[in-house]
């Protein structure tokens, strides 16, 4: 506890009047007393001018303002003169000269009052036993509650702000469960309660309850909370943004930054922000200011006038809504002719009126203002709130070394600055022309000449917002009433302006039209071209069968492509109408299509072997094509075709070099063609480049569809058919994608729904080969035989190939049955073996060799899989075939076959389809192993279980794999013998039959095979 509390305590604890003292160490509570219960006949009303209430807040005001008045002028105005009142005014006199440090005489207190004598004495002989510190704190603020006090049923949460002599908090009213309210606790006794409560108004704080406490000393005010800030911090966060305010919802978000975080964002009502919302910064700042006018005009009415209308003293509510504050300097009267109103209690001099100013320079002869002259100041504050919301500039005291509030006042008076300076700020500020004369009439030097009353202000704001023409300030030049003109004649102005449109679209509609037609015959051209049922541009066929490099069509398709666009003869192909006239995001995907067109067709000339011609056409096409867009994989592109051509001598033809401008190419397109320069060898790369592709343009149709492939590739079938769906939402009638996702579907095992697709495909084009054969798969899966053998004739009837026929019928008959009865009714019929001469393309021999490879006729199995592969270096599923059978035949050729796969680039793609592949590595590092290469084979058992774990299979294997490298190593090395002991501890856990089965006779344990056992391993 700091010595100023403690202190403080124990003064508490002297008071007779305190019914619960305070505990050292913990919150003060301070009794309270209800005013709202003292009886009317008690005793005079606090707010009436010759009340001792009344009397005792105007002398204290006059000290405070530096004057120095005698009690004898206020004796004579009291309407009860009691002698202990009488004695009061006279110490509290005493006591304020000897607050401002003027040592007052009691001497001459009571040679001026003798008839008091007595009384004044007994209470100076008091006041000058009490200590000077323990004197300030019957008249410092510092006896004020603090937060953490409870004070009546009030517990002080947060201060929200202080003056002089009170301090506003956010409190919890304890009796009526918790809720929050404001309490604004004071030194002084004012009439603020009862005039809140006469000048009650919607847009004027409401005041809940007010009382006292220590027997009178403080005044307590509860008020709502209403959540938001004063007007005074919202601009004050406008500032330190440093951002112009564009709109209302500029303005409410300053407002929301700044808002109490107590009050719950749930409860905002939405009224007034709806409001504020949808107007202009300066329309919405005239819309609160009239309702703070119209408030003001209300209260006028009532008697009441506020006497310090500042930001500070304006609250914006958390729904909005603009609030009057701090009616402590306000004055009441009850008739309108009322002469007996109290002087002026002052304010704040920057947002005083002049005729203020000079009162309070001037208190000497101050003379008492009347109501009409208190409203029209206020007037006169409240648009200078309004300039200072408008400009965002607050008006500042001159910077002079006065030492007084006269002076100071005496100061702005002279100078004329709270007036003709605000009409000259006024006049730079870019303030609308209609406010501005509003302002000059809020803003007049002459009270007379200003608003009557706020109500006509308040009508006046609302006219400027509706576009009308003001009541009561003078009309802005004709060319700034012109906007607000035409809104008024909108009806006049509409047919106007209809009847210009209607010429304009007159003399436009040919032009227009034929646009349409170009949009029209450009998006039916790139239908043909993508959707139709003949189309190359959807190659998606079953891994094995494409050959990423040697595909023998691959520059007569991308010719074919191009052609269609003029992309080998027009440099300018993207200014071409069916280009030009299609809509996004159409015409960006037809460029990055054609763009990979030129890719691949560039890439197949160059892989042509010793064809320099062919390289120059494609160095030639490029040139062309990065003139507009340097493309990195077409640079790359170029720079390889270059390299050859100056292998064999040859040179591109010297062109005359175009001044063209690059354009910088997108990034999105960018990371199209690495994907598909990547994608023939490198899938996962590729699919990396696609994901970027895709987190930059979302819909992008060929960044979905290039995806697709790549994850098919990669066995991520779930993938695949995501981007499928993605594609078909954008090409809902292209049976190639609804085949292709059927297909996908039927490899998850999602035969319903391969079905739907492969009955939507067939109702678009009943035609198309590759969804009737798809269907006849499906429906065998599912058991509906007699629709099997339907569309077995339908694909008969429909397909070219006699070898497709024949390789599906020999596909539905090796297909497991899911029908039960058929399953147990009849035997599993034997397949046919397709004919040699049948063989007339990859995939039929590959099936040809594997119906060879069942019936163990192997020579002949071998000798199809050899023709394959000799037309197919790259085909890895035939690779693998022919590795696994020259591996069961025990002949040494097998091993050039598992090195190729290991090397090979895309043997993670055949891994994905073919789970039982990651044997490959198994079989190669046995072969290394015999070969007495441990080191390399450790790489390759290492290579093999990262692939294990991938796929989640054959990890036990992958494992003993390991441990026989390891185990072969030791024996040269023997810091490898605790990783072979680990990685056989892992086979054991993963599965002990492994090592049942080899590890007694596997000859790469020999020596160190009781020292790497397993130590839960039980040999037999």
């Amino acid at each position: 506890m700091t010595p100023r509390r403690a202190q403080r305590e124990d003064f508490g604890e002297l008071q007779l009047s305190e019914p619960f003292p305070s505990e050292v160490g913990r919150s003060r509570q301070f009794p309270v007393v209800d005013r709202r219960w003292l009886s009317a006949s008690t005793g005079p009303n606090p707010l009436a001018s010759g009340s001792f209430e009344a009397i005792v807040a105007e002398l204290t005001a006059c000290w405070d303002r530096g004057e120095r008045p005698h009690v004898e002028a206020f004796l004579g105005r009291m309407s009860s003169a009691h002698p202990a009142d009488v004695v009061e005014l006279i110490y509290h006199e005493f006591c304020l000269a000897e607050s401002k440090g003027l040592a007052p005489d009691p001497t001459d207190f009571l040679r001026r009052f003798p008839d008091r004598e007595a009384s004044l004495d007994r209470l100076f002989r008091l006041h000058g036993a009490l200590s000077s510190t323990e004197l300030r704190q019957w008249t410092d603020p510092e006896i004020l509650p603090e937060v953490g006090d409870e004070i009546g049923p009030y517990i002080l949460k947060r201060e929200l702000g202080r003056g002089s002599f009170a301090r506003v908090y956010l409190a919890e009213q304890s009796d009526l469960d918790d809720r929050l309210v404001v309490v604004k606790i004071s030194t002084r006794l004012t009439p603020e309660p009862r005039l809140l409560a006469r000048a009650r108004h919607s847009h004027i704080v409401e005041v809940l309850w007010h009382g006292s406490a220590e027997d009178g000393t403080l005044q307590l005010i509860c008020l709502p909370f209403l959540g938001g800030a004063t007007l005074s911090t919202v601009l004050a966060e406008r500032r330190r943004i440093g951002r112009r305010p564009r709109s209302g919802r500029d303005l409410l978000s300053d407002l929301d930054r700044v808002s109490a975080p107590e009050y719950p964002k749930a409860n905002l009502a939405r009224p007034a922000r709806e409001v504020v919302e949808g107007l202009s910064y300066p329309a919405a700042t005239a819309w609160m200011v009239a309702r703070l006018a119209e408030a003001l005009d209300h209260a006028y009415l009532r008697g009441v006038a506020h006497g310090d209308i500042k930001p500070s003293n304006i609250l914006l509510t958390a729904d909005g809504n603009p609030m009057l504050l701090d009616f402590n300097l306000a004055v009441g009267w009850r008739l309108p002719g009322a002469s007996d109103l109290p002087a002026d209690a002052g304010g704040t001099l920057a947002y005083m009126a002049p005729e203020r100013l000079r009162a309070v320079a001037e208190s000497h002869r101050m003379s008492t203002p009347s109501a009409a002259d208190r409203h029209r100041a206020d007037i006169f504050a409240l648009g200078v709130v309004l300039l200072e919301a408008l400009t965002g500039q607050s008006p500042d005291l001159p910077q002079a070394k006065a030492r007084t509030r006269q002076e100071i006042a005496a100061m702005l008076a002279e100078s004329g600055r709270n007036g003709d300076d605000a009409m000259r700020w006024l006049a730079r500020s870019s303030v609308p022309r209609g406010l501005r004369s509003i302002l000059t009439r809020c803003l007049a030097p002459d009270r007379a000449d200003r608003y009557s009353q706020a109500s006509e202000l308040a009508d006046d704001l609302d006219r400027w917002r509706a576009g009308r023409p003001l009541a009561f300030a003078e009309e802005p030049p004709w060319r700034f009433r012109l906007g607000r003109w035409a809104r008024r004649q909108r009806f006049a102005v509409a047919a106007a302006v209809l009847a210009v449109i209607i010429c304009t679209t007159a003399m436009t509609a040919l032009w227009h039209s034929f646009q349409s037609t170009l949009r029209r015959q450009a998006e039916d051209k790139l239908t043909l071209t993508w959707d139709r049922n003949d189309s190359t541009v959807f190659r998606f066929l079953r891994f094995g069968n494409w050959s990423p490099d040697n595909q023998i069509d691959a520059a007569e398709t991308a010719c074919k492509h191009l052609n269609l666009y003029n992309v080998l003869e027009d440099a300018d192909w993207r200014l071409r109408n069916d280009v030009q006239s299609l809509p996004e995001p159409e015409r960006s995907e037809l460029e990055v299509w054609l763009l990979e067109q030129i890719l691949r067709y560039t890439r197949a000339l160059g892989n042509r072997p010793d064809s320099p011609d062919d390289w120059l056409r494609a160095q030639a096409l490029l040139e062309q094509v990065m003139a507009k867009a340097p493309f990195g994989p077409l640079q790359t592109q170029q720079r390889r075709l270059l390299q050859q051509l100056n292998k064999t001598g040859g040179s591109p033809p010297l062109t005359t070099p175009q001044p063209e401008v690059a354009v910088r190419p997108a990034l999105w397109m960018e990371d199209y063609l690495l994907g598909v320069e990547a994608e023939p060898r490198h899938a996962r790369e590729a699919l990396v480049h696609y994901q970027a592709v895709l987190r930059a343009r979302p819909h992008s149709f060929w960044g979905h569809y290039r995806a697709s492939t790549v994850a098919f590739r990669l066995g991520d079938q779930p993938a695949t058919a995501e981007h499928l769906r993605q594609c078909i939402a954008q090409r809902p009638r292209n049976v190639a994608l609804r085949a292709q996702l059927a297909g996908c579907l039927f490899m998850m095992g999602q035969y319903d729904a391969a079905l739907a697709e492969c009955t939507k495909a067939l109702e678009i084009d009943p035609d198309h080969a590759v969804s009737t054969r798809n269907q006849t798969f499906v429906r065998k899966q599912l058991g509906q035989g007699d629709h099997v053998k339907s569309d077995l004739r339908r694909f008969e009837l429909l397909t070219r190939s006699q070898s497709e026929v024949l390789m599906l019928k020999v596909r539905l008959e090796s297909m497991h049955s899911s029908d039960p009865d058929r399953a147990r009714s009849a035997p599993k019929p034997i397949e046919p073996i397709l004919a040699s001469d049948q063989a007339d393309d990859l995939e039929t021999r590959l099936l040809r060799a594997t119906q060879l490879r069942d019936r163990k006729r192997y020579p002949e199995a071998l000798l199809e899989l050899d023709k394959l592969i000799e037309l197919e270096p790259e085909h890895l599923e035939a690779r693998l075939y022919r590795a696994m059978l020259l591996r069961k035949l025990e002949c040494r050729k097998a091993m050039a076959d598992f090195a190729y796969l290991v090397d090979h680039p895309r043997l993670e793609e055949l891994i994905a389809q073919y789970k039982d592949a990651v044997s490959i590595y198994h079989q190669r590092t046995s072969d290394l192993l015999q070969e007495n290469q441990p080191k390399a084979a450790i790489k390759v058992a290492q290579d093999g279980l990262v692939q294990a774990y991938r796929i989640q299979t054959m990890l036990g294997e992958s494992h003993y794999a390991l441990a026989r490298a390891y185990g072969l190593a030791a024996r040269s090395e023997p810091c490898f013998i605790p990783r072979a002991a680990a990685e056989l501890e892992n086979v054991f856990a993963i599965n002990p039959s492994i090592l049942g089965n080899w590890f007694e006779d596997d000859v790469n344990f020999d020596g160190l095979r009781d020292r790497v056992r397993p130590a839960r391993f039980k040999r037999d």
